[in-house]
């Protein structure tokens, strides 16, 4: 319900969905009373969370096995698309979804996860050993490599997550290898996380 840019956080994506060309319905999951009824107005549908799937230690999977449980037998046989967003992304907007989704359909996929570029090359970094040693966290050969030379590599960035609800239960989870990658860029990929992100977001919505 934090405010930014004169909406609250959750707005931005209630109203990411409901513009979007492909979503049916918008649900809102959440053990908070304050946030099920503000949802409620904007015209989602509201599902009380159960305490045990809103601690700080719950994950998103036992979020999503609960949403799923909640849904309408006759809903759940028809294999639903399921496009999970998460709140915490206010500058991803109902373009991207739909592009998301235009993009998975088109290269026939079954699911997808929108990722960005990682600035910084895994193939570069360590561990520590037991002696508190450097070791290459790959071969060794590749954190000597120039970065033109190695892999690009992306990271999923949260913004959105797309799958359809059989292949989520047979996984135990989001689907993520064989997946279509959905590149978003670095601004548009900003998770609120911190004051610090709050204030980046306030700042490139009102540039925008």
């Amino acid at each position: 319900m934090r405010t930014i840019a004169g909406k609250s956080l959750i707005d931005f994506t209630i109203l990411a969905a409901q513009h979007s060309n492909y979503a049916d319905n918008v649900y809102i999951s959440s053990d908070d009373a304050t946030i099920l009824e503000h949802a409620r107005t904007l015209g989602a549908i509201g599902i009380a969370r159960p305490d045990e799937f809103a601690s700080d230690t719950a994950s998103a999977i036992a979020v999503v096995e609960h949403f799923l449980s909640m849904l309408p037998d006759t809903l759940l046989q028809e294999d639903p698309y399921i496009v999970y967003l998460q709140p915490t992304s206010p500058l991803r907007t109902s373009h991207h979804i739909d592009d998301a989704l235009e993009q998975m359909l088109a290269a026939k996929g079954q699911s997808l996860v929108s990722v960005s570029e990682v600035q910084k090359s895994p193939f570069k970094m360590f561990t520590l050993d037991e002696k508190g040693r450097l070791q290459s966290l790959f071969d060794e050969k590749l954190s000597n490599a120039r970065r033109q030379d190695l892999p690009e590599v992306f990271a999923p960035n949260g913004a959105i997550y797309v799958f359809r609800a059989s292949e989520f239960k047979s996984r135990g989870g989001f689907p993520s290898n064989g997946s279509i990658p959905f590149v978003m860029n670095t601004e548009d990929s900003l998770d609120i996380d911190t004051e610090d992100d709050i204030c980046r977001a306030e700042i490139i919505l009102g540039g925008k």
